[in-house]
């Protein structure tokens, strides 16, 4: 379903699953896809409430933000002035509990 007439942004999870001592192991899905046609955006959650995380997208992010953690875990929109590509991975930083994991996502029409 396309949201641009609604304007309501449709969400995408993206799970940050930490071990028995709160370091991040990996993502699910490892890649994210999401849909600027359809205003989609991701929200990253972490699969032990205990655990902290950040998210950081160092050298491009899709969105107006590039820095995301448990208090503020939705990525927004994507911006305004990134094209559509399949191809191009947007890659990003997850760390928790010391642990670091570069997982990527893409932006589709």
């Amino acid at each position: 379903m396309n949201h641009t007439a609604t304007g309501r942004a449709q969400r995408k999870t993206v799970t940050i699953r930490v071990n028995k001592n709160l370091e991040v192991e990996s993502t699910e899905p490892e890649y994210f896809e999401i849909s600027k046609s359809n205003q989609e955006e991701v929200v990253w959650q972490v699969s032990d409430p205990k655990a902290y995380f950040t998210v950081e997208f160092e050298r491009e992010s899709p969105f107006y933000e590039s820095q995301f953690n448990n208090d503020f875990p939705a990525s927004g929109l994507v911006r305004r002035n990134v094209l559509a590509d399949p191809q191009k991975r947007y890659k990003y930083t997850v760390r928790a509990g010391g642990a670091v994991l570069d997982p990527g996502g893409v932006v589709t029409k």
